[in-house]
C-alpha cells in the first residue's frame, strides 16, 4: 500500500530564525527525497535552500494526511485526516489546553521526548511516537579561527528555568532572535564558549559544530547530562547507543573541560544521529500512515493520549 499525499500546514513565511519552521521544511525535504508526494503551505511562498514545493490546492484532501504543528488551533483546512506534530511541549509556546480544539482521531507525534513519557515508559513507540527531522546548515562548521576568544550567550526560551541564574561573562555577546543562522555561525566561530539558558534550542549543537564549547545551564529538576538528554530529540538515539553525553556539549559549567576535549567528535556523531532519526522515526511514521482509513484505530490519537 502506497503512502498517501502529505501536506504540512504552516501559518508563517519561511524564516531560518524559527527552529519549528525549519524542521518542518526539513521533514518535507527528506520525505520528498524518498519519492513521496509532499507539499507545504505558507502565507508567502519564499524560495529557500531546504524545500520550496508549495501547496497549490493540487492535492485531493481525501487522500492526504495534513500535518499541523502544535500551535495550530482546530482544523483550518477541514481535512479528514490529520496529524498533530508536537514540536514543543504544550504550555511552552502553544496554550496547554489547545488539544481541546483538535479532533479526537487526529494522530499525535512528538519531535522531542517529554518528561510525561516517563510515567508510562512501556507506551513509548506505541502511544508516544517520535517524528524527528534535524536540519544542519552546511556552513555550520569550525573555521579554525586563531583569534577565537570570549563568551557569547542566548536566553531564548529561558522560561524553562524556574529560577534563572546568570552564568555568562559581563562582556559576553548576546545572541538574540534578530540574529540569522549565518550570523550565529559567524559568532560561534569567533567565540570560545557559548552559554545557553535555553535547554532545547538547536543552537546548542550548532555552536559545538562551529568549535565553540556549548554550555547548557542546568534546569531545575534535571540534575545531570543524561537526564537532560531524556528531554531532547536524541533520547532514543543515546539510549540505543548506550551514550550518556553528547560530544562538545556541557550540561552545567563543571563539564566545560570534557566538552572542549570532545569537540573534534561532534560532526561524526551528528551525522550518525541524522541517519538514526530518518530510519527510526521518519520511515516508521510513513509506514504508520499508509492506510488513512484505519488511523482512528491507532494507539497515538488525541482521544487515547489526552482523554483516556
Amino acid at each position: 500500500m502506497a503512502v498517501p499525499n502529505i501536506l504540512v500546514y504552516t501559518m508563517s513565511p519561511f524564516n531560518f530564525t524559527c527552529g519549528g519552521l525549519v524542521v518542518q521544511y526539513e521533514l518535507c525535504r527528506i520525505i520528498d527525497s524518498m519519492g513521496i508526494n509532499i507539499r507545504i503551505t505558507s502565507p508567502e511562498n519564499i524560495n529557500n535552500s531546504i524545500f520550496s514545493k508549495f501547496y497549490q490546492n493540487n492535492f485531493d484532501l481525501n487522500n492526504t494526511l495534513v500535518i499541523y504543528g502544535e500551535t495550530i488551533e482546530g482544523n483550518p483546512l477541514n481535512a479528514p485526516y490529520v496529524m498533530r506534530w508536537i514540536l514543543a511541549p504544550l504550555g511552552i509556546i502553544a496554550n496547554k489546553d489547545i488539544y481541546k480544539t483538535w479532533g479526537p482521531n487526529d494522530l499525535v507525534y512528538y519531535f522531542n521526548y517529554e518528561q510525561t513519557f516517563s510515567i508510562n515508559p512501556e507506551m513509548i513507540g506505541k502511544k508516544y511516537k517520535l517524528l524527528t527531522s534535524i536540519y544542519i546548515n552546511p556552513l555550520a562548521k569550525n573555521y579554525n579561527n586563531p583569534k577565537r576568544k570570549g563568551y557569547c550567550h542566548t536566553f531564548r526560551k529561558s522560561h524553562y528555568h524556574k529560577t534563572l541564574r546568570y552564568a555568562h561573562h559581563p562582556r559576553s555577546f548576546e545572541i538574540t532572535r534578530e540574529h540569522k543562522l549565518l550570523d550565529c555561525i559567524n559568532i560561534f566561530n569567533k567565540h570560545d564558549i557559548f552559554i545557553s539558558y535555553d535547554p532545547l534550542t538547536f543552537l546548542n549543537i550548532i555552536a559545538a559544530m562551529c568549535g565553540c564549547v556549548s554550555v547548557i545551564i542546568k534546569v531545575d529538576g534535571i540534575p545531570n547530562h543524561s537526564e537532560w538528554l531524556k528531554t531532547t530529540t536524541v533520547c532514543s538515539y543515546v539510549k540505543d547507543k548506550g551514550i550518556e553525553k553528547l560530544y562538545g556539549i556541557a550540561y552545567g559549567i563543571a563539564e566545560i573541560g570534557w566538552a572542549r576535549s570532545t569537540l573534534h567528535l561532534v560532526a561524526q556523531q551528528l551525522a550518525d544521529i541524522l541517519e538514526y532519526c530518518k530510519t527510526q522515526t521518519i520511515v516508521p511514521f510513513l509506514n504508520d500512515i499508509k492506510d488513512l482509513n484505519n488511523l482512528e484505530n491507532a494507539d497515538n490519537t488525541i482521544q487515547k493520549i489526552f482523554f483516556s
